[in-house]
């Protein structure tokens, strides 16, 4: 398993306050672990979730295609 992060330190590696991280683990709309009543989430699932949520911009999709 890949290393786990705690809510602050998942927080400082997506660049979001923890306040976002903590509703969008509420949401269920992120990669997390539950460890009794804490929080953890593996960098290497976060990376792949960020990646998922890649906004092409139109015009790179464009010379893409």
């Amino acid at each position: 398993m890949s290393n786990l992060l705690n809510i602050e330190q998942a927080a400082a590696f997506l660049g979001v306050s923890k306040f976002m991280l903590y509703r969008l683990s509420a949401e269920k709309k992120i990669p997390l672990y539950k460890v009794g009543s804490c929080l953890r989430f593996s960098q290497e699932q976060l990376e792949a979730w960020l990646k998922k949520r890649e906004v092409v911009p139109a015009e790179a999709a464009r010379k893409g295609a």
